[in-house]
């Protein structure tokens, strides 16, 4: 009887220790998992997957939450019906719920619950979700390329023309489709699996940098797309003017306002064949702006006049108006060069100050960026045709050159100018001499460069230039 007991005893013993041994190796029960990686909290992971401490613990058989190790494996509750090991996927662009989901065969209904969101609509490129993966691979192979329709076409005819049987995606479809929608997006199965692409056979490749967005800085679209003769589309409130480069690659370039609020900016493209008066296929998909690094200037002593609204918005207008179009021909190679020769690497303002003038309030930034110098010679930056030179009250004397593909440069606060409107000027040419007209508290160059009708930074076209290094 005695060692009935005791062995009683020693059973419950070890069972004991086992349910209440921090951490466990393995995770308990049923559901979706997830392996602990080094800095998580159980909490953490609680938020993250939207339970609870407690929930958690009881799931897994943790006595104590804080003592949770990387490589440990846990079950995440709340998720009937969900299985596999969770992982955070990088959206890429083009994207969808339902892209996603046709690749690598998710549930849509579990994406939502598992990423606590009504709005996975608003996919946007760089944003992280939550999928539940099969097996150990932290990837699974897609089974489907994505094909965008032509007018009249039958899936079965779609399929002929890419060279993919869509038979036996009929014959597995309960609902088999009889014809598609022109421009609609179709899946058609694989023999070979190719990498994860919810993108359709229209785009190639579609590239933006930087992902995120700043503010203040320029945008480059890099799109590969064969049999294409046109590309329109919008980033935000800018339509984005997309140049052909050759061999199907075209070139966009954006810039972002220095004020433009951080969040999520549309963005959309529509692609053109030969002979289409419609799009054969629009593509839409948000995109992540951040705010850009930015301090404050206050700037006294300017002349009253060239901060007086009845002044400055009349030349604000003109000059925007003046820097809109988006002409065809690229006229410059390469980096940029400084417009000046002197301190450049020394700047008395920089670009996106917050600026005040005359005890004023904050209402004004700065559009470039300001160079040292008395006299000094002012240089082309690259390449391009004059498009203003002239007197401005707020700008002084200024000179704009158009370097083509909507890239313009402007000097500002000249004592002298050297060129005038319709030259064609090289980079390292001496347009002027740097001076101190216009609103200024001293003698100086202001230097700006605008992209898409919008002023950005000018020392990222120093380096590395545009387009990027990896488009040429």
């Amino acid at each position: 009887m005695r060692n009935k007991f005791s062995s009683s005893i020693l059973a419950f013993t070890l069972l004991l220790a086992l349910v209440l041994t921090p951490g466990s190796a393995k995770a308990q029960g049923d559901g979706p998992t997830y392996i602990v990686e080094a800095g998580d909290t159980l909490s953490a992971i609680a938020r993250r997957f939207g339970t609870t401490t407690e929930a958690l613990s009881l799931q897994n058989n943790i006595s104590d939450p804080s003592r949770i190790f990387p490589g440990t494996e846990l079950t995440i509750p709340g998720f009937p019906g969900v299985n596999g090991r969770l992982t955070l996927l990088t959206v890429a662009l083009g994207d969808t719920l339902d892209s996603l989901s046709e690749t690598y065969h998710l549930d849509e209904s579990a994406l939502v619950h598992l990423n606590r969101t009504v709005r996975l609509d608003r996919l946007y490129a760089g944003m992280s979700l939550i999928v539940p993966m099969e097996g150990e691979s932290s990837v699974q192979q897609p089974a489907n390329h994505m094909y965008v329709a032509r007018s009249g076409e039958t899936p079965l005819e779609l399929g002929v023309r890419v060279g993919i049987s869509s038979w036996r995606d009929q014959v597995d479809n309960e609902s088999p489709r009889l014809w598609l929608i022109p421009g609609e997006v179709y899946a058609l199965g694989t023999e070979e699996a190719a990498q994860p692409v919810g993108l359709p056979d229209v785009i190639s490749s579609l590239k933006v940098y930087p992902n995120p967005l700043v503010q203040g800085h320029t945008t480059e679209i890099q799109i590969t797309s064969s049999h294409t003769t046109q590309i329109t589309g919008e980033l935000g409130e800018h339509e984005l003017a997309i140049f052909s480069t050759g061999a199907d690659e075209w070139i966009g370039l954006q810039g972002i306002h220095a004020l433009a609020e951080p969040g999520l900016l549309d963005f959309r493209l529509r692609f053109y064949e030969q002979g289409s008066a419609e799009p054969v296929y629009e593509f839409q998909q948000p995109l992540l702006l951040k705010a850009g690094d930015y301090g404050f200037q206050t700037l006294n002593g300017v002349p009253p006049e060239t901060v007086d609204p009845a002044v400055t918005e009349p030349e604000d207008a003109f000059i925007t108006e003046l820097l809109s179009p988006a002409t065809s021909e690229k006229l410059w190679q390469g980096p940029f060069e400084f417009p000046s020769r002197y301190y450049t690497a020394e700047f008395i303002s920089t670009f996106g100050t917050r600026r005040s003038y005359n005890f004023g309030s904050l209402l004004y930034y700065h559009t470039g960026v300001d160079f040292y110098g008395q006299d000094v010679p002012v240089y082309a930056a690259a390449a391009g045709r004059v498009v203003f030179a002239g007197p401005l009250t707020v700008r002084g004397n200024a000179t704009y050159i158009d370097h083509g593909w909507g890239v313009y440069s402007g000097y500002l606060h000249q004592s002298e100018m050297y060129v005038q409107e319709g030259d064609l000027v090289e980079a390292g040419q001496v347009i002027g001499k740097v001076g101190a007209t216009g609103r200024v508290t001293g003698p100086h160059l202001h230097w700006e460069i605008w992209v898409g009708d919008v002023p950005i930074q000018p020392l990222d076209w120093i380096a590395p230039g545009y387009p990027l290094p990896s488009s040429e």
